[in-house]
């Protein structure tokens, strides 16, 4: 596909990490799976499963593999603007297609789903999570294979949804063969309903399990916005690296900056970070890598705080009072996914805050590759109770009222600040 560029490097080593030429050729192409003469078969985790402690483990292999999985499922969703930005073109005049250049609306009305829970899903979405299950099973097939992700197959197994995919089917194949690492045969329409399936584990305490959101901020991407693909491993229940890939965030800081007013990047932002290694950020072009560090501002006025773009993903009304009771002086910066979680481990802002709607449960895919980037650059992040957010217990974070992630400095006076300020609105916990 001429839209989708090869990619020359999807992964730097971490430079702390101290990796021997057996770990290096991990990159190397793996063709396990597929053949001309068989179908998808995906290793998958059983309960019983022998995994080495997270404690004695070094995890550079999933490292490695997490970021080829999140910089192709990057392309795969640029590419999938470009493809109906070209089926724009074919179809209206110029001097329409220039007033939505910055939003994506080159996507089909049927290529926009809506789920249960009335979000919207995109081809994209079904495509990034096939990619990244695809990937992470060729660079690690020796490794049992627990995926905790959001999305199932189950609308694209209904007849009307067949054109729907057959298109996600030819974006996937598609930006394999541009990558060229892979050689392999094509997937077929049931290879990827296997593999979209794949993500279907409850995760939990036992075990290795990854965790992935394919496109965190599926409303951002519908607008051109920010929204990033996150994913994480939990081992035994516990956060050990995460991967967040930001297509639209610039690498430069967005410090006081609105969504509406953030200069889109033209390669993106990649931020990685392993258990007790730090957290590292370079363009998704392939930049070096970069160490970064949350800010280390102790002076709540001094402090500037990011919150959801949507008002219905948090409230903005208790995000304000909170600010008011710290003294912050700056407006809020509202972006799209965790692409917050990037920014703030490198110092764009101090302050995060989340507040959803009475009755929403937090899944861990929203959070558990943010949380470990913004913990392994000094940040700290806990529910409005003060504590820590818990990934052990399944596909849900079961947490008391809203999510707080800051500094270690701020952390007390931001807990105060948001606990006073749930009293003062009789916010029923959820």
């Amino acid at each position: 596909m001429a839209s989708i560029t090869a990619v020359a490097r999807l992964v730097n080593i971490n430079p702390s990490s101290k990796l021997n030429p057996s770990l290096v050729s991990a990159t190397k192409p793996l063709f396990t799976f597929f053949s001309l003469k068989s179908s998808y078969s995906p290793i998958v985790s059983s309960s019983a499963a022998s995994l080495t402690s997270s404690r004695a483990m070094s995890y550079d292999k999933q490292l490695i593999a997490a970021k080829k999985a999140a910089s192709l499922a990057s392309l795969l969703c640029q590419a999938s603007f470009s493809i109906y930005l070209s089926y724009l073109i074919a179809r209206k005049p110029v001097e329409m297609i220039v007033s939505e250049l910055n939003v994506q609306k080159g996507l089909l009305q049927s290529d926009v789903q809506s789920k249960s829970d009335k979000s919207p899903v995109t081809v994209a979405d079904y495509g990034s999570q096939v990619l990244v299950s695809f990937v992470l099973q060729q660079e690690l097939p020796s490794q049992a294979f627990s995926l905790v992700a959001e999305e199932d197959s189950g609308d694209l197994r209904k007849e009307d949804s067949q054109e729907t995919l057959q298109r996600i089917t030819k974006l996937v194949n598609d930006t394999i063969a541009s990558d060229g690492t892979y050689k392999v045969s094509p997937l077929s329409e049931s290879d990827v309903l296997t593999i979209i399936d794949c993500g279907t584990s409850e995760g939990g305490s036992n075990g290795q399990h990854w965790v992935l959101d394919p496109i965190d901020g599926t409303k951002g991407f519908l607008r051109g916005d920010q929204y990033a693909i996150a994913l994480g491993l939990l081992d035994e229940g516990k956060v050990v690296l995460g991967v967040l890939a930001c297509p639209n965030l610039p690498l430069e800081s967005i410090n006081n900056k609105n969504q509406n007013t953030l200069t889109k990047s033209s390669s993106g932002c990649l931020f990685y970070a392993q258990l007790s290694c730090g957290t590292y950020m370079e363009s998704l072009a392939g930049s070096p890598p970069v160490k970064v560090h949350v800010s280390d501002t102790e002076n709540p006025e001094e402090a500037s705080f990011f919150e959801s773009y949507e008002a219905a993903h948090s409230s903005h009304s208790l995000s304000g009072s909170i600010a008011q009771k710290l003294g912050v002086k700056a407006p809020p910066v509202r972006i799209d996914s965790q692409a917050k979680y990037g920014a703030l481990s490198r110092g764009d802002g101090a302050i995060y805050l989340r507040f959803p709607n009475k009755g929403y449960r937090e899944k861990i895919w929203d959070h558990a590759a943010g949380y470990i980037v913004v913990a392994e650059a000094g940040g700290v992040a806990s529910d409005a109770s003060g504590k820590p957010l818990d990934f052990s217990k399944g596909r849900y974070l079961d947490l008391d009222t809203g999510i707080i992630v800051t500094n270690r400095k701020l952390m007390p006076a931001v807990l105060k600040a948001v606990q006073d300020s749930l009293k003062e609105q009789a916010l029923p916990s959820l």
